[in-house]
């Protein structure tokens, strides 16, 4: 009778083992902070975007002086002033000056200058518009992985309390011997496993909650609540689709885009280097009277000077071959991005679609034959056509077809957040 109560009580912690595998509650308690907390903390409070937005401000203001004129220049001077006697009255010519004279650039430059200088402010823009694209996409990926880790330590968790009660019950059976060493090593083995399952598990949870408080802008070792649960979603994206978005939408591209528009600009506004810039100037000069006393009139002299740009192989040429280049790394810069988006987003698809058969494959096929095998070989070893070894294999089985499933999920979201990243825009 003893071994029979002991089979039955046996029998009973490996039911309790896999019925609370099979209906654990993921996560902690308490209400769940959903990603978007994470995401809108992270916009609002990452130091670097506000530092971008400094530079957007700064290339702002560089386009309002990019299009005024240079400081006018005064000056006051003596002419004529005989260096025998040092009199403002002995010569005709002798007189007090005083002048004023502005710099005109070439007619076209200064509205050349201004647009490179725009093109300059986009270009921070959609860089700053990029680092929110990227780090909102960080964010989305830890935020989902430290879910997926914490649905398979709790499974782990709980699963190990309960293969806890099944291994005391080997223990008893051998003690009065009714039960097998083997069976209990094998018991002590397999939560041993669990043990140091669980220590890898809370240690990479930990890491994740640090690295989601740092993207977010969080005191990095402030405890992170409970998470939204992660579940499969359906799939609605096409890669002709998601090349269309990112070639409209991403800021790293459109970036890029402003690099080649302000080289355009640079050519003009080196070759415009050929153009003379010219001075107008004016003075006033006032002539003191002579020595018989007889009044002087003042005088009023303008004057238009340029510059004469004949330093053409030395200067101009060098300036037009280095902008134009400058051209040409932004050109290779976008077809490199437009590589790299293309294998991103192929790729993200053939991963994502990967991951979503085998959650699904797990979700109604391999788990519940996984739940039907468990309750069969329980039955099975209640009447003893089953050995213990047989038994722990198939809940194993089980809890591992469960974490893998937890796992399949979680990269399912990672994915997704990488494929925004690529396109450069959340997805539905």
């Amino acid at each position: 009778m003893k071994y029979n109560g002991n089979i039955n009580l046996a029998s009973t912690a490996i039911f309790l083992f896999a019925m609370t595998v099979a209906a654990f509650p993921v996560g902690a308690e308490g209400a769940p902070r959903p990603v978007d907390f994470y995401v809108d903390a992270a916009l609002s409070g990452y130091p670097s975007l506000e530092s971008m937005q400094q530079r957007i401000e700064m290339k702002r203001n560089d386009a309002v002086r990019a299009g005024a004129l240079d400081d006018p220049r005064l000056w006051f001077g003596l002419s004529n002033v005989p260096v025998g006697s040092w009199s403002l009255r002995e010569e005709e010519m002798t007189g007090k000056e005083i002048g004023l004279s502005q710099m005109f650039p070439y007619p076209g430059k200064r509205d050349r200058a201004v647009r490179i200088a725009d093109r300059e402010r986009e270009q921070a823009e959609f860089e700053l518009a990029e680092m929110r694209n990227m780090l909102r996409a960080d964010v989305k990926m830890a935020y989902a992985e430290l879910s997926s880790v914490r649905a398979q330590a709790e499974l782990v968790r709980r699963s190990r309390v309960i293969l806890e009660q099944v291994v005391d019950v080997s223990r008893e059976m051998f003690a009065v011997g009714k039960g097998r060493q083997p069976d209990v090593l094998r018991g002590q083995i397999e939560y041993q496993k669990m043990r140091e399952m669980l220590l890898v598990l809370e240690n990479r949870e930990r890491l994740l909650s640090i690295r989601l408080n740092t993207l977010a802008a969080l005191p990095p070792g402030e405890p992170v609540p409970a998470l939204d649960d992660l579940a499969e979603f359906p799939l609605s994206l096409d890669a002709r689709g998601l090349r269309e978005i990112y070639t409209a939408e991403r800021p790293a591209r459109l970036a890029v885009q402003a690099r080649i528009g302000k080289g355009e600009i640079g050519i003009r506004q080196a070759e415009s280097g050929r153009s003379p810039d010219f001075e107008v100037s004016a003075s006033y000069m006032q002539r003191e009277a002579s020595p018989g006393g007889m009044n002087r009139p003042d005088m009023v002299s303008a004057m238009v000077s340029m510059t004469l740009p004949v330093w053409g192989k030395g200067k101009i040429e060098p300036g037009i071959r280095a902008v134009t280049a400058e051209r040409e790394m932004a050109i290779r810069d976008r077809e490199t991005l437009d590589i790299e988006a293309a294998n991103a987003i192929e790729g993200g698809l053939s991963s994502l679609e990967n991951f979503a058969a085998v959650a699904k494959l797990y979700r109604t096929t391999l788990i519940p034959q996984a739940e039907q095998a468990v309750r069969s070989n329980i039955e099975a070893y209640r009447v003893g056509k089953i050995d213990f070894p047989m038994l722990m294999d198939s809940l194993m089985s089980e809890l591992g077809f469960r974490r893998e499933h937890a796992g399949r999920v979680g990269e399912m979201h990672m994915t997704k957040a990488r494929l925004e990243a690529a396109v450069g825009r959340e997805l539905p």
